[in-house]
């Protein structure tokens, strides 16, 4: 009799759990590229704080920009921390995903190198410049280019990896590279060459932001809460206990402490005070809502994508607004 009794109770259960409508939980698929941007979902990972958070998170390190398009198209990813510019392009090629989280801005770590005898972004114009057509870096020579009132047509574009370019113009190969560390400080390193301009003097025009496919957004709401939550944490342990941090990030990464000090140096990480700043209010948007105008028009101009959509349609700012 009690035997039949359990057996009737885990029945219940089970019908309960399969008529309720809420579909279980999964764990969070995230694709990464090898970045010191990225470090706190080391952390997170590390201290417990995705666990703490009701939330299973599988990063894997895609770096090929083919790679990672394939993979998210597909589905096998649910979501991938990229650069802003990088989700419009993807988003205009039919890839159904939407911005979720701001992870960090570029403060110093990319920039423009060039020789001792360019002194300015107008002396750029007519001369050769290095730099990888329809990424971020694009995007920051385009914006560099318009504080002078200037095009990408005014310069003779070679079209490079930035790691490629860096290695390029500190070789004497190049005049001018736009590029990010450990490149730029390299420029100074070789004698022959300075930064003309870093992400410093043009704020918040390279962002790194997590996006995920709308069927995740809809299904599995919790899961998301849960990660952001847990990257706020990381942040904040990574600010309070830099030391420990930096370890945990410089193993997963492959690099060495130092490396990685020198590196955090060129960015800045978002926090929770950072995201509500950048997705802002319904009656007031944040910043985040302008940049992806902006790029949306400047990869129009650039031809980059032949068709773009409004802010609203590729950021969800759901999660970061209704996290107290």
């Amino acid at each position: 009799m009690i035997k039949k009794l359990t057996l009737a109770l885990a029945l219940i259960v089970l019908c309960g759990c399969k008529d309720s409508g809420v579909p279980p939980r999964i764990p969070l698929k995230i694709g990464l590229v090898t970045w010191i941007g990225y470090g706190p979902f080391y952390v997170a990972k590390e201290k417990g704080f995705f666990a703490e958070n009701n939330v299973d998170v599988q990063f894997e390190r895609i770096e090929g920009d083919v790679e990672r398009r394939a993979a998210i198209a597909s589905g096998r990813l649910d979501g991938i921390a990229l650069t802003l510019d990088s989700m419009i392009v993807l988003r205009t090629n039919g890839i159904p995903l939407r911005t979720v989280m701001a992870i960090d801005v570029s403060n110093g770590g990319d920039g423009i190198v060039a020789v001792k005898d360019i002194h300015s972004i107008e002396d750029l114009k007519g001369k050769q410049i290095a730099f990888p057509m329809g990424l971020p870096s694009h995007f920051f020579l385009y914006s560099a280019l318009k504080t002078r009132n200037m095009d990408i047509s005014d310069v003779k574009p070679i079209n490079m990896d930035a790691d490629a370019a860096g290695s390029a113009f500190a070789s004497g190969k190049l005049d001018a590279a736009v590029t990010w560390e450990p490149w730029l400080s390299k420029a100074d390193e070789v004698g022959r060459g300075h930064i003309l301009m870093d992400s410093r003097q043009l704020p918040g025009k390279i962002q790194d932001v997590l996006f995920m496919r709308e069927e995740v957004i809809t299904k599995h709401p919790a899961e998301i809460e849960g990660l952001i939550k847990a990257w706020y944490k990381a942040v904040d342990f990574t600010a309070s206990n830099p030391r420990e941090a930096q370890t945990i990030m410089a193993k997963a990464l492959g690099l060495q402490s130092d490396q990685v000090a020198k590196l955090i140096k060129g960015i800045r990480y978002q926090d929770k005070s950072g995201n509500k700043a950048a997705f802002g209010t319904s009656d007031k948007p944040g910043a985040l809502y302008q940049l992806y105008d902006e790029v949306s028009n400047a990869w129009m101009k650039e031809h980059v994508i032949s068709k773009r959509d409004q802010p609203t349609d590729g950021i969800d700012s759901n999660f970061v607004r209704r996290i107290p």
